[in-house]
């Protein structure tokens, strides 16, 4: 059964919403690149993983059947058997560890030093009893160990369409010298904790919110 996590990142955004949390994407303006932010897991164990940069081989593909909108590309995840639809002007980064791709924006301008990206986390659970509600709120606490000034904007309960829960966060913080937002989406099926993630500087937050929901919207996976 191929399930969607169609509405994920676009539950709405005002006074005291969203809900879904695990770590992000972030980027050090001054030192040109972009850093997946710490993942959390279970155990309550962060780590790092290494710089974003626009990956070489991007696994690509025009499968037949799939629904891939026009000025989009169509990413293929073999190991989940993810799909993920992105815009052609954006890069792929892959072999990153625990994370299944990320998507970068393409740069502004030469004084653009950071990209605002998506990133798609799959974790194995190693059969653990834990409920979503558990793993969000020990990824909020984590956060606020690994993010300087630390803050909650809005956070939102929910569900896909097959009526798994679903949870959303937006917050922002501080990850070296860059001040960055996040939003963030959780949900929890069979035995795996999924995150997706987009990462955005405040002042350009809303401009790429759209193409990150379609990012986002576009995913599947079996």
């Amino acid at each position: 059964m191929k399930k969607s996590s169609k509405k994920m990142l676009k539950m709405s955004i005002a006074l005291g919403l969203l809900a879904m949390a695990l770590s992000a994407c972030g980027g050090n303006s001054k030192e040109d690149k972009n850093s997946a932010s710490p993942s959390v897991t279970p155990s309550a164990s962060a780590s790092e993983t290494p710089s974003a940069s626009p990956s070489e081989s991007p696994k690509e593909s025009k499968s037949a059947g799939s629904e891939v909108p026009a000025g989009f590309k169509l990413y293929e995840d073999k190991t989940f058997g993810s799909t993920i639809a992105y815009p052609e002007d954006w890069t792929v980064q892959e072999n990153i560890p625990g994370v299944i791709a990320v998507f970068l924006s393409p740069r502004e301008n030469d004084s653009d030093m950071f990209q605002e990206n998506v990133n798609f986390v799959i974790q194995d659970l190693g059969g653990q009893e834990v409920t979503l509600e558990q793993y969000v709120e020990l990824n909020k606490q984590q956060l606020g160990v690994v993010l300087a000034d630390f803050k909650v904007e809005g956070e939102e309960t929910g569900a896909l369409e097959d009526g798994t829960p679903a949870y959303n966060i937006v917050y922002t913080g501080k990850q070296g010298e860059s001040t960055l937002k996040w939003q963030q989406a959780y949900t929890i099926m069979d035995g795996k904790a999924i995150v997706i993630t987009y990462t955005a500087e405040p002042a350009s937050f809303d401009k790429y919110l759209d193409q990150a929901s379609e990012i986002i919207d576009s995913w599947t996976f079996n």
